[in-house]
């Protein structure tokens, strides 16, 4: 049955539907049912946690870096303060829960 598409892109990422079926029922080696998520069935699904927790440490840096600077008021100073000491909160609640995690798992 031919599907009808105005969008020439969806019609393209749709022809892995044939993929899909086949291997329907089966789980990939990274837990994911190609069923739920259509898109395991033709690549690699997966994030970067070293590579986002990294650069979240390189712009907290570079926000505390901007505060030396030639100025007139201070209102961006607390702005880049704010952003800042946000940025490195969320990072250290981010390795506590995976140390909490990988604690768990030992357990």
């Amino acid at each position: 049955m031919a599907t009808v598409c105005d969008d020439a892109a969806v019609a393209m990422t749709d022809r892995h539907s044939t993929e899909t079926s086949l291997t329907h029922g089966t789980t990939l080696a990274h837990g994911v049912d190609p069923h739920e998520e259509p898109s395991a069935a033709w690549g690699w699904h997966g994030s970067f946690p070293r590579a986002g927790k990294i650069a979240g440490w390189f712009t907290a840096f570079a926000l505390f870096a901007m505060i030396v600077g030639n100025r007139e008021g201070n209102t961006e100073v607390v702005y880049l303060v704010c952003l800042g000491t946000l940025l490195v909160v969320m990072l250290i609640a981010s390795h506590v829960k995976a140390y909490k995690e990988k604690r768990r798992w030992r357990d």
